[in-house]
């Protein structure tokens, strides 16, 4: 498929962009002091040499205590920023200054303040601006008075000259998500009585007058653009698409040149991001909003794959696509699909870890393990001798560390002792539908290499004897975490390498007769017909779980395996020991799983300990009570390090390593990370 609506040019104002692809400001990567850093500058390198067309930085025209953005409020910036915009430049792409503030400013010499409109918040309880670098402590917001709001005014006009004068091609005022403009936009948060609060005219009242500041103080044909919300989404609403349309007009009229279109508010109770939400969910906003103007409108927020905005472009609901996590993900990903490589595409499994990591920069990204370290690693570096490297394992990790130790020279040995590769990844494509195609990725990608792939092969020191190796990576995973109470060994009890053994083609030592039987089936389906969408399937028979459910841990692949299971019509249980569901799961995330768990009608139990399994269920216990749940499936998803093998293969090769679940337990991300770095110090 030929992408060709995506890689038409398109004019903003007077800034002519070569394609309709644009990575988005993000806070990536900064300094203690606001400046730039080495590290930004090789991030937004890369992302320009890898297709984008236009790509935003960061900035902010108030004094922070800290957080991801770069100053733009005082002369002493320009230098710094004129370095990275003439880098973007120099590598093919356009780039621009986005100024906004979040939640906090600093009037003249005084301190940083959490501020607002009216002196609330928008769920109308004390809330943070941590975000950036507001107080951590929950506390309601200072009303900004007519005087600040003219000194916010001025310093934005202030801020989009010093972005001219660094030779940015255009600015950006970002007027959505419930940062402070967009709090004026809404009578949620806008309780005002003076000319800034009632009419939708007097809400508008402080953005318009920043763009007229920005037109005056830059000229006419510098060119402005705005992010704003479509719809807030909260509950009750402030403002709709109807509302957006009016705001979008005024805005053409103060003369922006082009206008992003967002869905949501950080308080929405809506999903906006999440893994569940499909692709393309949020055009219809942008595609109100283009109705109601000319000037060009971009979609974007959920849209990662490059065919799905090819056809958002091609059926004029939007004139271009905003793609910031697909970019972070792959920045080769505009490169890619205008070559049609769609297959050699890194695909973003929209884990949203990246956005989790904002607060404290440098971002990473759970596929990209180079995602922020591309200061320290811009190639794979030709290693000074080539080894001979025997990779224990095949899951992400471990085809991570044989990936990057093959493309620096070193002769890979991979073996696994599943009939495929994956190790975790098959059982997380389970439970999540974004990762299949990243395994499908990286499985590509081990192919393109020479790497000798043994697998249904058990890695022994007898084998190390006759591979001889230079160096090993043991990357085998972790160890289930037994569940050591009275009855554990009972047959409704699995535990994590019970559940991965089956989903990676291998039959159940556990059950009666007639499970053993079914699991010898799906072993050899799995292993000769490995497809999630047929396992899932397997799932509303009642296998390798029963109808009942206890699910013993309540993080990340405990409330996900529980949704999975709830999902298919099971009724679940989830026993957490600690205060907290869900403490490993990333904010924008975690919501979402509890509010789904309570949908679909799962208990779940905090500060409560399984003490004794029956063949009719689970006993447990939490503060000040105790209950039998009836089960039939009691299944436990812990793991810890796996250190067996590791001290039967500890000084058998020169050098030795340890990547991923074997050595610490984490998720995808540490994974990938552990064998990036291990491949580049081998």
């Amino acid at each position: 498929m030929k992408l060709t609506k995506l890689f038409e040019p398109i004019k903003i104002g007077n800034m002519e962009l070569k394609n309709r692809i644009k990575l988005t400001a993000m806070g990536i990567a900064i300094s203690e002091d606001g400046t730039v850093c080495e590290q930004t500058k090789a991030c937004y390198a890369e992302r320009a040499r890898g297709g984008v067309a236009l790509i935003g930085i960061s900035c902010t025209a108030t004094r922070l205590l800290k957080g991801p953005l770069y100053g733009i409020y005082h002369d002493r910036f320009i230098p710094g920023l004129k370095e990275l915009v003439d880098l973007v430049h120099a590598n093919g792409a356009k780039v621009y200054a986005q100024m906004g503030v979040g939640y906090s400013w600093a009037f003249g010499d005084g301190p940083v303040q959490y501020i607002s409109p009216s002196g609330t918040t928008p769920t109308g309880h004390p809330g943070s601006a941590f975000r950036l670098g507001g107080p951590y402590e929950p506390a309601m917001p200072k009303a900004v008075t007519v005087d600040e709001i003219q000194q916010m005014v001025e310093a934005y006009g202030d801020g989009a000259i010093r972005a001219k004068q660094a030779g940015f091609d255009a600015v950006e005022v970002i007027a959505s998500v419930s940062y402070i403009i967009s709090q004026f936009l809404s009578p949620i948060t806008n309780q005002r009585t003076d000319q800034y609060g009632g009419s939708l005219e007097n809400r508008m009242r402080f953005l318009l007058e920043i763009i007229e500041n920005i037109r005056n103080k830059t000229g006419k044909d510098y060119p402005i653009t705005c992010r704003l919300s479509g719809a807030d989404l909260m509950e009750p609403k402030g403002y709709d698409l109807e509302d957006t349309k009016q705001m979008a007009r005024m805005l053409e009229g103060a003369g922006v040149a082009e206008i992003d279109v967002m869905s949501g508010w950080h308080y929405a109770s809506v999903p906006i991001i999440q893994t569940w939400v499909p692709q393309g969910a949020w055009v219809y906003l942008a595609e109100g909003v283009k109705k109601a103007v000319n000037i060009p409108v971009a979609a974007g927020t959920q849209i990662q794959d490059p065919v799905i905005a090819e056809r958002v472009l091609a059926e004029g609901k939007a004139d271009l696509v905003y793609m910031a996590r697909a970019v972070v993900a792959d920045p080769e990903m505009p490169n890619k699909a205008r070559e049609g490589r769609f297959k050699d595409i890194r695909p973003c499994i929209n884990c949203c870890r990246c956005i989790s990591g904002v607060d404290t920069p440098p971002v990473h990204c759970s596929v990209n393990a180079r995602m922020g370290r591309e200061a320290e690693y811009p190639v794979e570096k030709p290693a000074a001798r080539s080894k001979r490297v025997l990779v224990v394992g095949g899951g992400p990790g471990g085809m991570e560390a044989a990936r990057i130790a093959s493309l620096r020279g070193h002769k890979v040995i991979l073996c696994d002792q599943n009939p495929r590769l994956g190790g975790a990844l098959l059982l997380a494509s389970i439970t999540n539908r974004r990762m299949k195609p990243a395994l499908d990725y990286m499985k590509r990608e081990i192919g393109k290499l020479p790497i000798e792939v043994r697998l249904n092969t058990r890695v022994t020191p007898a084998l190390v004897e006759e591979v001889k190796p230079d160096a090993i990576v043991l990357a085998a995973g972790g160890a289930p975490s037994p569940l050591e109470v009275p009855g554990s060994r009972n047959d409704i009890v699995l535990d994590r390498g019970d559940v991965q053994a089956v989903f990676s083609g291998h039959a159940m030592r556990k059950g009666g007769l007639a499970k053993k039987a079914v699991s010898y089936v799906a072993a050899l389906f799995v292993k000769y017909f490995y497809n999630p969408s047929a396992i899932k399937w397997l799932l509303r028979f009642n296998f390798p779980f029963g109808k009942r459910v206890v699910v013993v841990g309540g993080n990340f692949a405990g409330c996900e395996l529980a949704e999975t299971l709830a999902e298919r019509g099971k009724k679940v249980t989830i026993v957490e020991e600690s205060k907290r569901l869900g403490s490993d799961i990333e904010v924008t995330h975690r919501w979402v799983f509890l509010k789904k768990l309570k949908d679909a009608g799962a208990k779940m139990f905090k500060e409560a300990k399984v003490t004794e399994v029956t063949d009719r269920g689970a006993q447990i216990s939490y503060p000040g009570s105790t209950e039998f749940i009836e089960a039939d499936t009691v299944v436990k998803v812990g793991i810890t390090p796996d250190i067996g093998l590791a001290q039967e293969l500890q000084g058998k090769a020169p050098e030795f390593y340890l990547v991923g679940d074997c050595s610490e337990p984490g998720k995808l991300m540490e994974a990938m990370a552990s064998g990036f770095l291990t491949g580049q110090k081998i």
